[in-house]
């Protein structure tokens, strides 16, 4: 008689017990500066957070999302003037995701998406420009690649906050044919 009776509250605590774990299991708590994109049975449900939220064990999955502003660096970034020059540049791209699940669903990887859409466009800029125009017009510059930039990023659910060329560094080469010129005269 004795097993018997200690049989019940043995299956009531272990009921208790895998209850607590599933609930501990499923339950998030997301900070005031990330989203949580939950997807349920692998289809994109409902972006959660801040505060508590729970998932279904086995059915749903959550990507944790940063909300804050980042800056991506480019250093030494080399590109060639119109007229053949080629240069070196520090560029500094600010954003942030405004969109948590596009930055999960429409694209693999935002930072190396974004790194290479800035590099692309900094290259077309550029290009399209001579060296002295160049270094004269970096605030005009600058406005067009956050432009530029800005579009494309946006459909991953990006913002971006500014694309900004630091610093331009010839080349050795293009120092030389910069001193001949100025020596000619």
């Amino acid at each position: 008689m004795e097993f018997e009776e200690l049989l019940l509250p043995a299956a009531l605590l272990l009921l208790a017990v895998a209850a607590a774990a599933i609930i501990l299991h499923s339950t998030r708590i997301y900070r005031e500066h990330e989203r949580g994109v939950r997807f349920r049975l692998g289809k994109l449900n409902k972006v959660l957070g801040p505060g508590i939220a729970f998932t279904l064990p086995y059915i749903d999955s959550a990507i944790t999302v940063d909300m804050r502003s980042r800056v991506l660096e480019m250093d030494e970034l080399k590109a060639m003037a119109k007229e053949g020059a080629v240069v070196f540049l520090d560029v500094v791209v600010r954003y942030h995701i405004s969109s948590p699940e596009l930055a999960v669903t429409a694209v693999a990887n935002v930072e190396a998406s974004l790194r290479t859409l800035a590099e692309t466009a900094v290259r077309n800029s550029v290009g399209e420009l001579s060296f002295g125009q160049l270094v004269g017009k970096k605030e005009f510059i600058n406005a067009r690649l956050r432009e530029s930039v800005s579009n494309e990023a946006g459909k991953w659910g990006l913002k971006v906050e500014g694309v900004e060329i630091m610093d331009i560094t010839p080349s050795e080469r293009t120092m030389q044919q910069i001193n001949k010129k100025s020596g000619k005269r």
